[in-house]
């Protein structure tokens, strides 16, 4: 009974300090455990099994150190027996000393062909040590590179972000081609995740240039690079840009290039592109040619888009598209974007249910348009002052200040359409004119999403129907050419915003 009880006091004091690092609210959202249960099992009762067996899986604890106190707290942290490794590495100092000191001493004189011998020495105990860590790390080092992959691909962002800080210390350890590639690859998607566009875009590069083949000037593992660097300037907006390198990525791969699937994957991004630079139906026959190629998270997200520009081509109703194929947040985003620049508040509640109902497949992760949209419909609803501030409120809350310029005029637009919405105007003018001037301002690098624009342009030709600068009368006649030449492209749904 007594080893019993010091077993049940070892895991309790064990899950305080997890309790300590954390919260007992995250411990429960984690597990899947009431707070209520959380603070039963700190403050004495017995804990369950199943309840330990939550914590491993949720929190990527170690089970030996939950259970019995054996090894490091997570999965996450380096095996204790690569600590050995820290005796290899004060050798490898002490030898790379003696070099140092070798070389900075004068070889001349009668002694100097002894110094070089042991110069030679201490060069050859540095490159056997060295292959000697070499030897230890690859194996711990491929698999932290693996968990992280894993946890990126689950959203798991909290458990990633440790497992990032030991794939960059063993990064500076282990000195094998195959694995530095993947773990700049790895990184690359990291930043991908985060939404921080220009890591993503830096890292990007470093994987494409060590991509690149020693004997064809192109192949498959170089296209797929190429493609996500055009993913990294579409998160950033620089939609021409993308385009430049994405038909220079089509170019370099020729026909050979055609066979791989990378190809299916880049034919795929580049239909995206044009349908949101106005070249909507040939996005859409490229999208169905490359589609069948696709599978996983890459033909979800294909689904989505072609979803996308069925809406934007009056094709499919919000219904049509709710109810077509399987519930992903990919789809639920564009279907509850198309719903909001409808206007329509019974569209917007379905498209709000369709993106919250139990079971969506999680592909992108969150985003603010669901913010928008829930302050959108109260106010469609309901008209009141001051929702605009409430929306930048819950952003930043989301995701901290906008910094870039996809931000801050996507941000504007969609504050401006609330108080256009309410009906008030001063306002509206205020943030439509910030968003006019962050366009103008990285224009024609910086291309907005084409419903972030319509939005923008719609609200100028509403707010301004009369009107009397220079200034406006140059924004309205710009409005209304834009939706000109896009409902001549087949962009059906933005009929009615002349």
């Amino acid at each position: 009974m007594r080893n019993q009880e010091t077993d049940d006091g070892g895991i309790r004091e064990r899950l305080h300090r997890l309790i300590n690092e954390r919260s007992q609210s995250e411990i429960a959202r984690k597990t899947g455990a009431q707070v209520a249960a959380v603070n039963r099992y700190v403050h004495g009762a017995r804990i369950p099994a199943a309840f330990c067996a939550s914590v491993v899986r949720g929190l990527g604890v170690n089970p030996s150190w939950l259970l019995m106190g054996e090894g490091s707290p997570y999965l996450a942290d380096v095996p204790e027996q690569t600590a050995a490794l820290g005796e290899n590495m004060l050798e490898l100092v002490e030898a790379m000393s003696a070099v140092s000191r070798m070389l900075l001493g004068s070889l001349a004189g009668k002694h100097h062909m002894k110094v070089l011998r042991e110069l030679n020495d201490a060069l050859l105990a540095h490159e056997k040590l060295r292959e000697q860590i070499n030897t230890q790390t690859r194996p711990v080092f491929r698999r932290i590179l693996d968990d992280l992959e894993k946890a990126l691909h689950k959203l798991d962002l909290e458990r990633a972000i440790d497992l990032r800080k030991a794939a960059d210390q063993l990064s500076r350890l282990c000195d094998d081609e195959t694995l530095t590639r993947d773990y700049l690859r790895v990184c690359a998607f990291h930043e991908f995740q985060l939404k921080h566009s220009e890591d993503f875009l830096r890292a990007q590069r470093k994987v494409f240039l060590r991509s690149l083949p020693d004997g064809d000037l192109f192949d498959e593992r170089a296209c797929d690079e190429a493609r996500r660097i055009v993913v990294a300037l579409i998160q950033m907006n620089r939609i021409p840009e993308a385009m430049r390198i994405i038909r220079a990525v089509r170019s370099l791969a020729g026909r050979k290039g055609r066979e791989w699937q990378a190809w299916a994957r880049l034919e795929n991004t580049y239909a995206v592109l044009l349908a949101e630079t106005g070249q909507l139906y040939r996005g859409i026959e490229l999208i169905q040619q490359s589609m069948p190629r696709l599978a996983g998270m890459y033909r979800a997200v294909s689904e989505a888009a072609l979803v996308k520009m069925l809406l934007w081509s009056n094709v499919l109703s919000i219904d049509d598209a709710i109810a077509m194929g399987t519930p992903n947040d990919a789809r639920a985003r564009h279907i509850l974007q198309f719903a909001c620049w409808q206007l329509d508040r019974a569209a917007v509640g379905r498209a709000m249910d369709y993106a919250q109902a139990p079971g969506v497949e999680v592909v992108w992760g969150r985003s603010y348009h669901h913010a928008f949209a829930l302050h959108l419909k109260e106010q469609m609803d309901k008209p009141a002052p001051g929702k605009a501030r409430a929306m930048a409120r819950d952003y930043e809350s989301g995701w901290g200040k906008p910094e870039d310029v996809t931000d801050r005029f996507n941000l504007a637009a969609y504050s401006c359409e609330l108080e256009r919405v309410g009906g008030y105007r001063k306002p509206a003018l205020e943030q439509l004119w910030k968003a006019e001037e962050a366009r103008r301002k990285h224009y024609p690098e910086f291309v907005p999403g084409p419903l972030e624009l319509a939005t923008h342009y719609r609200a100028a030709l509403k707010l301004l129907d009369k009107p009397k600068t220079n200034r406006e009368r140059a924004l309205v006649k710009r409005a209304g050419r834009h939706f000109q030449r896009r409902i001549a492209k087949g962009y059906l749904c933005f009929k009615d915003a002349i």
